[in-house]
């Protein structure tokens, strides 16, 4: 792996606090190029730090090409003598295929990670996907949450041990073909990439070139501004969880409604959100229920309310 690559790596690793002393890390590899470089670097890395690798190869079975691309995977881990999974997905279908497969792809990284032991599982999103997921978001309409993009790490599971990494945020796609190159390191290309059937393909190729015509910085600043918005958004999500526990009976049970109406009108938001959070066990923020949310708790005069309420409003079941 070239030399400016690592180091640049490992800084932002070390800035986000991803990688720790101890850590046995399930590296997720395609076999495509940024997936290949994020095993490189976790390789190297495992020779300097206290950790361990794995890697893990999931086949989704939507190309031919994926047969292929399970054995390259395969003889990369042997060859480097790292222990090797694999899980079979079926994605069942013809629409939502992306989050569908995103899903079940996720699910069973966390099932290996679970019965290999990991307490993280790396994978190989660049800056350029970071650009192209706030694009993509903005373009749907998303709130500050949603502008956060991909963040460093997160934790998708219902066991808090294992999560996700992502420490290639800081790369270009075009620093890692290059340093590929000039490391004679093969790997494989997805052509589904290249398909203009999924919206991130066509703002890839439709999208991000048009603005970098006005800006040819606009992904360095797309990416710099969503870990400027993921260090706001975390200062004022840590706010709304103290108003959330000051409006809360110690059961959790009940709501002070008259202490949440004074709230400023974000943390209301917030809070509102939250509470969403913790009736549906989801991280998914929609803005409607949302609204619905606050609408509820803002109108009468009650003084308390319990959260069995709030929980039939937001679910459908309760006008």
């Amino acid at each position: 792996m070239m030399e400016n690559l690592y180091r640049k790596v490992k800084r932002f690793a070390e800035e986000k606090d991803i990688v720790r002393k101890g850590d046995n890390i399930l590296v997720a590899v395609s076999g495509g190029p940024d997936s290949v470089l994020l095993l490189h670097f976790f390789l190297r890395l495992s020779r300097e730090k206290d950790i361990s690798v794995r890697v893990a190869y999931v086949h989704h079975n939507l190309r031919k090409e994926a047969d292929a691309e399970l054995i390259f995977v395969k003889k990369l881990a042997e060859r480097n003598s790292v222990p090797f999974f694999f899980r079979n997905i079926k994605i069942d279908g013809k629409t939502g295929i992306e989050e569908q497969a995103r899903i079940k792809r996720y699910r069973a990284l966390y099932g290996i990670a679970k019965r290999a032991g990991c307490n993280r599982i790396a994978v190989g999103h660049t800056l350029d996907d970071q650009a192209e997921t706030v694009v993509m978001r903005f373009i749907k309409g998303a709130g500050l949450a949603g502008l956060r993009g991909i963040l460093p790490e997160k934790r998708l599971f219902r066991n808090r041990n294992i999560s996700i990494i992502r420490p290639l945020l800081s790369l270009e796609k075009k620093e890692i073909l290059d340093g590929l190159k000039r490391g004679s390191i093969s790997y494989r290309i997805d052509r589904s990439n290249l398909s203009g059937n999924f919206l991130r393909n066509r703002i890839r190729s439709e999208v991000l070139p048009l603005l970098l015509k006005y800006n040819p910085g606009i992904k360095k600043q797309i990416a710099r501004m969503s870990f400027l918005v993921q260090d706001d958004f975390a200062f004022m999500k840590k706010s709304a969880e103290e108003a959330l526990e000051s409006i809360l009976d110690k059961q959790g049970r009940n709501i002070d409604v008259r202490a949440y109406r004074k709230l400023d009108v974000t943390m209301k938001r917030l809070v509102a959100a939250l509470l969403i959070e913790r009736i549906t066990g989801s991280h998914y923020r929609s803005f409607n229920r949302i609204k619905q949310a606050m609408e509820y708790l803002g109108k009468g005069n009650r003084k308390r309310l319990r959260m069995s309420k709030l929980a039939a409003v937001v679910s459908g079941k309760k006008s």
